[in-house]
């Protein structure tokens, strides 16, 4: 095995390590000091601020990539969808999902959303409505899937790459009919009764957060891989 092969591979081994370390410690941390599992993965605590910090990474991983290998900085305005900008426009979207989960940019929308069906329709907050956040989440996977599609000839070029994005679209997946199932509560109180869904709520949704945490690891694990790939040399 190469070099660089194995940087990369020790490298992968550290951030799983380090991410499932995590999860573990802060959900150890939650029951210990606090009686919640659940406790250090809502927003303000280190559980939402590690895969700010993994996407941010992942960004700026792609975005100096670009730089490599275009011209100049202004490349992508001349050519804007050229298979060349692929690394522009996955370092762009990685910097928005970071800031997403820093400033919770898509349930702010959710909540918008609701109050415009209120204003203008007269439709509360009720189980259908309060999937909209998992609507908006969807569609952004789907964009995410269509891009690895349409973008599929530069992707292949780096298999690991390729892999460990599609692992974070399969997990993201996961994660959103998770999310679908657990908002409100309604559909796994009906299969599972009130008093088992609320010895689970937490639990479920240390889950939902652990996927979302290695989602973003395979991200990372993606955005570097070209780095450490022969091919890049090529282009």
């Amino acid at each position: 095995m190469k070099r660089n092969n194995w940087i990369l591979l020790f490298f992968s081994f550290l951030l799983f390590v380090s991410s499932a370390l995590l999860i573990a410690v802060l959900s150890f941390l939650g029951v210990y000091f606090n009686y919640s599992l659940d406790y250090f993965f809502h927003e303000g605590y280190l559980g939402t601020f590690y895969p700010v910090a993994l996407l941010a990474i992942s960004s700026l991983s792609c975005l100096l990539f670009h730089l490599k290998l275009t011209p100049s900085i202004t490349y992508i305005f001349k050519n804007p969808l050229s298979q060349k900008n692929t690394w522009f426009w996955c370092g762009f979207a990685f910097a928005y999902l970071s800031l997403d989960d820093l400033f919770e940019i898509h349930e702010k929308i959710d909540f918008k959303l609701h109050h415009w069906l209120d204003a203008l329709a007269k439709i509360k907050s009720n189980a259908v409505t309060d999937k909209l956040d998992d609507l908006i989440v969807a569609i952004v996977l789907a964009a995410a899937i269509w891009f690895l599609i349409r973008y599929r000839d530069t992707f292949a070029v780096y298999p690991m790459m390729l892999a460990a994005y599609a692992f974070a679209c399969c997990l993201v997946l996961l994660m959103v009919a998770l999310d679908f199932l657990t908002n409100g509560g309604h559909i796994l109180k009906f299969f599972l009764g009130k008093a088992l869904y609320s010895d689970l709520k937490s639990f479920l949704y240390v889950i939902e957060e652990s996927l979302k945490i290695f989602a973003c690891s395979f991200i990372l694990l993606g955005s570097i891989a070209p780095w450490f790939s022969h091919s890049s040399s090529r282009n």
